[in-house]
């Protein structure tokens, strides 16, 4: 069905009629399906209808436009296009996108300004009860977390109170590595979270994300905030004077989400600079990165540390195609092999 909608498209842009329309007789345009995506290239331009994880999709559809040799891609997607249109400016190639509706009918998309919401005065109170537990404070996102070694252990929500018909709600602190298992805590031992709860499992979460303990359940999950915790720790490791975690362009649906984050800082030389964390290959981490420092610093230098493994020629390439430069910095202080 994809590989029809996107065909349909492709031939209404380029003003296709009769049978078969504009591309509709061509041997030489073949549809592909890669990722959460389709896409075919006709003459040196990549179409690329998304089907999925619309906020994450440029990366892949450059990738994937540079592999086929296209010189311009055209980005069709339902969902996030305001989004996509911001994150294409970005770069040093000809990038469009387009708002496709439920018709098929495909429009100009313009770039979307970031949304700032910013923490709540009610929820901030919170923020020292957690500190003093023993965890590290996380703003992002109009959300107050405690994160240990870059793992979520708590969380401030909106808890709507039993029997109130208004809907009113107010602050509370749940306590767990995600919402099955805080929602688990709160069965177990009620609904307030005392410093005592807390602070057992941030010490049982920080023993199973030390540098060189064995691995178990708790130290695979946000691996990539694992690596940023111990780089804000040392951070000469890429270059920088001080560094601390700074929000993401973009809020992270899931804690098993395999999404970069990001950190600020000032380098060796005085420069400010915005660093990446990854681990594993992502075709988007230049895409993020670009937003990220668009959001954070746009003059900032942009910086991605990631272990070594997993800086590859294809990211590397998107790299290139920025319009203001990015470097890469490996980093394995978290890998297997690594000896603190």
């Amino acid at each position: 069905m994809a590989h029809l909608r996107l065909r349909a498209i492709v031939d209404a842009q380029r003003g296709g009629s009769g049978a078969g329309g504009a591309i509709g007789g061509r041997s030489d345009v073949e549809v592909s399906e890669f990722g959460q995506a389709v896409g075919l290239v006709i003459d040196d331009v990549a179409w690329v209808l998304v089907t999925g994880r619309y906020e994450r999709s440029l990366g892949p559809a450059l990738m994937w436009a540079l592999r086929k040799n296209a010189t311009s891609l055209k980005l069709l997607s339902s969902e996030r296009a305001g989004e996509l249109a911001r994150i294409a400016t970005h770069f040093d190639f000809a990038i469009d996108v387009f708002e496709v509706d439920a018709a098929g009918v495909a429009r100009a998309a313009a770039p979307k300004s970031a949304e700032m919401i910013e923490v709540s005065v009610a929820d901030e109170m919170f923020a020292e009860f957690i500190k003093s537990a023993g965890a590290e404070v996380v703003r992002e996102h109009g959300v107050i977390s405690g994160e240990v070694c870059g793992l979520e252990v708590c969380r401030v929500v909106r808890a709507t109170s039993a029997g109130e018909k208004d809907g009113s709600s107010e602050s509370e602190l749940e306590i767990g590595v995600g919402a099955h298992d805080r929602e688990t805590f709160k069965l177990l031992h009620g609904r307030t979270a005392t410093i005592e709860s807390l602070r057992k499992v941030i010490a049982e979460v920080a023993a199973r994300r030390a540098v060189g303990a064995q691995v178990h359940p708790l130290n695979q999950l946000a691996r990539e905030r694992m690596l940023r915790h111990y780089v804000c720790l040392s951070p000469q490791l890429v270059g920088a004077k001080s560094l601390q975690p700074a929000q993401p362009p973009i809020a992270r649906t899931n804690l098993k989400d395999v999404v970069p984050c990001c950190a600020v800082g000032v380098s060796l030389t005085g420069e400010k600079m915005v660093v990446i964390f990854n681990v594993g290959v992502d075709p988007d981490v230049v895409s993020f990165g670009a937003d990220a420092r668009g959001q954070i610093n746009a003059s900032a230098d942009l910086v991605f540390a990631m272990p070594t493994r997993d800086i590859v020629p294809a990211v590397e390439q998107i790299a290139q195609m920025l319009r203001r430069p990015a470097r890469f910095v490996g980093v394995d202080v978290i890998s297997s092999s690594f000896k603190p």
